[in-house]
């Protein structure tokens, strides 16, 4: 198989103008996998995380509030709780492939939310094949390590500042494409976006049982040792 370096270009690469959308439609369900301290359709307005595409800034500096979801609860258990570990696939001691694990205490404090649009909303597309059109391969902006992150939000800046009708960005899911995943701007999209349809906690049995379904599909190990 051919190997490739991954490499996320200066943003000053970008394709401006050349972006393609994704529409939402009104009355889609998302899942949310947010901090407890955050009601189900809320934004984080602050600069608490360390995500791939968030916490951002805008032109003069101002956070911009965000919420990520996702198209199910197994893509958004994906996304946030079993996220890609930043560890080889394989372990150079035993050539054997790495043993990944994931604590569930490190989300005691998380809840799962599902959320319904209330209009549709305009995405930017940041698929693979979006990606591409604004200069970006190899999955780049998905694709890399927690390293990366630095650079892929500087990208969700730069396309933010560039895209003035874009209400967010919509990508695939690297642990569970082809679903997607969707990051809102809130600066863009107001107040009562969203209609909240359901929230447990993340700790709830139930929840847990759902995660530990995923988690085997991945061969990954969720719980505490």
């Amino acid at each position: 198989m051919m190997r490739f370096d991954l490499t996320i270009p200066a943003v000053t690469a970008m394709r401006a103008g050349k972006e393609a959308y994704i529409e939402i439609a009104e009355g889609t369900e998302l899942h949310r996998i947010h901090p407890a301290v955050f009601k189900a359709d809320e934004f984080n307005p602050t600069s608490f995380g360390n995500a791939r595409f968030s916490p951002i800034h805008d032109a003069t500096g101002n956070i911009i509030p965000t919420i990520y979801a996702a198209q199910s609860f197994a893509c958004a258990a994906c996304e946030i709780i079993l996220r890609c570990p930043d560890t080889s696939p394989i372990d150079p001691a035993t050539g054997m492939p790495t043993l990944q694990i994931v604590s569930p205490s490190d989300f005691s404090a998380y809840a799962h939310s599902t959320i319904r649009t209330r209009q549709s909303l305009k995405l930017i597309d940041l698929t693979t094949a979006g990606q591409r059109r604004i200069g970006v391969n190899h999955n780049a902006l998905l694709a890399g390590p927690r390293s990366t992150y630095p650079a892929t939000r500087a990208w969700a800046e730069a396309l933010h500042a560039a895209c003035p009708l874009a209400q967010g960005i919509y990508y695939s899911s690297v642990q569970y494409g082809p679903e997607f995943a969707i990051l809102f701007f809130g600066d863009r999209t107001g107040g009562n976006i969203f209609d909240p349809t359901g929230t447990r906690t993340v700790a709830d049995p139930g929840c847990q049982s759902d995660i530990v379904v995923v988690a085997r599909q991945l061969s990954i190990e969720y719980q505490d040792f």
